[in-house]
């Protein structure tokens, strides 16, 4: 998708060169099957087509179906859906990657539905910038949260001038890449718990003063607000251990 919404309006990106730059930086190829989250005016969805095996097309809005419909006359490996990404049901046994500029004002509803509700293997998305720093940050539960399911990346920074109309911040790149081997279903439900618990700092309802100690000293950690993600599994882990 090549739009991004901030509030009711729509920002696309149209300019051929600044879309051979951003796909310069995603892995896709004539494999691969593809969910655009949001075709536009489908400028990212005919690039999207003559790359890749199939692609699907989410898309809210049905007079930007029928633009893109319009591009795409001479092709027959895509489908465009009108329908709502938030109600949109991902396929539970197929191999697919997702690509998509989301909408600012729900970029975390997006998230965290193709993280928990898609088998997605790889997801590149543009998102404004501030929220791709946010999901990186490890004293933010949803960061710490996204993080046990999937490896995040900022793959580049993309000026707020590529947009038409101009937003007034700039946007991100990042890659989701599904982790090989998913928590149990006990153990998430323990780092969920974990995860809430340590990012309002209530550490003695995790540790106790010894146990917080010899969690830190293993873990490497001598700054709270710093963690590195690995960092953070090791001090879950240790918690695990005290509390079997």
């Amino acid at each position: 998708m090549n739009k991004v919404n901030i509030k009711d309006s729509q920002n696309f990106i149209t300019s051929k060169y600044h879309i051979e730059k951003i796909m310069k930086q995603i892995d896709l190829n004539e494999n691969d099957n593809i969910f655009e989250i949001g075709a536009g005016k489908g400028h990212f969805t005919i690039e999207l087509v003559n790359r890749c095996n199939y692609v699907t097309a989410i898309e809210i809005d049905p007079k930007l179906c029928e633009v893109t419909q319009s591009k795409l006359l001479n092709y027959a490996n895509y489908q465009i859906v009108n329908d709502d990404i938030l109600k949109f049901n991902f396929p539970k046994h197929k191999s697919y990657k997702i690509f998509g500029s989301i909408p600012y004002n729900i970029s975390t509803s997006i998230i965290r539905k193709i993280v928990y509700e898609s088998t997605a293997t790889v997801s590149y998305l543009i998102v404004e910038y501030g929220f791709a720093k946010r999901l990186l940050n490890t004293n933010r539960s949803l960061a710490l949260l996204l993080m046990a399911e999937v490896d995040i990346s900022i793959l580049a920074k993309i000026p707020r001038h590529y947009f038409h109309p101009k937003p007034k911040v700039d946007s991100s790149l990042i890659v989701l890449k599904r982790k090989p081997i998913k928590m149990s279903y006990k153990d998430r439900k323990k780092y969920k718990y974990f995860v809430m618990k340590w990012v309002n700092k209530e550490y003695k309802k995790l540790f106790t003063k010894n146990q917080f100690n010899k969690a830190l000293k293993h873990a490497k950690i001598k700054d709270l607000k710093n963690l590195s993600y690995e960092q953070f599994l090791s001090l879950f882990k240790s918690y695990k251990l005290f509390n079997r």
